[in-house]
């Protein structure tokens, strides 16, 4: 298959999964609002039961399966920033239900998305080799792993906004680099099949990191507020996977200063753009309701008290602590 061919099956594949994840979410979150309070099993047992809820899962399933496909043939630099859009679906559905979206929501799409654009239009054409050695990953999982115990043992020592954007930084480098498994895997599952995949470490490794990654986010979610977490992690993660593309598999970013100053200014944008659409009050659910998919709802207790602004921090069964999603402060923007 020619290099052309893979990146435009990676590209569309990506967007797939992107807009899979949003709409996936929008669909949970709106399932969950309109189900009685209820805590735990019960919650969940509830929602099994609802024609939307089990189609919120099944896109988060699909959307999984086409970030799966997109790695298989294409990098991490390109995959992991397209997959963080998946913002930009999933508020325009929940608008239907929630708020209308507004100039500052409009205006945060339009930077995100011409942020990637401007980001992905700048590199070069580089699929990169399909697996590390054994000494590269163990230096990508040092580093990352120094980058959670730094981050987590300093956001020990403070409170509110400072850390949730610590624990933040945590939850997003673990999601990167569970981005740079998963190209792994799927790259092994392209060459020797599902049988012999699962005698490597890839497979077991993924579902340790799963597990980290929701944890710590959850941490993030109710240390601190949404402009402190969501914007860090949603920034955090593709830059991780990126970074962890060059390290892993030699992906390569703009060589040339002219391009390497567009590909700067385009992360700038989409980071501002993710800024603004975390402000939106349904965000920190819809971001997180489908890619926790509903497994840690076994974790949570009763909901809490609803807050000004009409969206409960626990209406979303998505989350192993109250606030479900990647905020304590889901009515954070009017």
């Amino acid at each position: 298959m020619s290099n052309t061919a893979a990146t435009a099956i990676a590209v569309l594949a990506a967007l797939a999964a992107a807009a899979s994840f949003g709409v996936a979410a929008a669909l949970q979150h709106r399932q969950a609002r309109l189900t009685p309070d209820a805590g735990g099993v019960r919650l969940l047992a509830r929602l099994a039961a609802q024609p939307l809820w089990l189609a919120g899962i099944a896109l988060a399933a699909l959307a999984y399966g086409m970030q799966a496909l997109a790695l298989a043939f294409g990098p991490l630099a390109l995959v992991a920033p397209i997959v963080a859009t998946d913002l930009l679906f999933a508020l325009p559905v929940a608008a239907r239900w929630s708020r209308p979206l507004r100039a500052r929501d409009w205006l945060g799409c339009v930077l995100a998305a011409g942020g990637v654009a401007a980001f992905l239009a700048a590199a070069p054409p580089s699929s990169g080799r399909s697996d590390a050695p054994a000494s590269d990953w163990l230096l990508a999982f040092a580093v990352v792993g120094l980058v959670c115990v730094l981050a987590l043992a300093a956001g020990r020592l403070a409170t509110g906004p400072v850390r949730a954007a610590l624990t933040a930084t945590a939850a997003g480098a673990v999601f990167g680099l569970t981005a740079a498994v998963t190209l792994s895997l799927t790259r092994l599952l392209r060459a020797a099949g599902l049988g012999a995949t699962l005698a490597h470490w890839q497979p077991w490794v993924l579902l340790a990191l799963g597990t980290t990654g929701l944890l710590l986010s959850a941490g993030a979610f109710q240390a601190g507020a949404l402009g402190a977490s969501l914007p860090v992690m949603d920034t955090v993660e593709p830059v991780s996977g990126v970074l962890l593309g060059t390290l892993l598999f030699g992906e390569q970013l703009a060589a040339s200063p002219a391009g390497f100053t567009v590909q700067l200014a385009g992360a700038a944008a989409a980071i501002a753009g993710i800024t603004l659409l975390g402000r939106y009050a349904g965000t920190p659910e819809l971001r997180t309701a489908a890619k926790q998919a509903g497994v840690a709802v076994l974790a949570r207790g009763s909901d809490p008290p609803e807050p000004p602004g009409g969206l409960r921090p626990g209406s979303s069964v998505t989350g192993p602590c109250p606030p479900a999603g990647r905020s304590a402060e889901v009515g954070a923007a009017p």
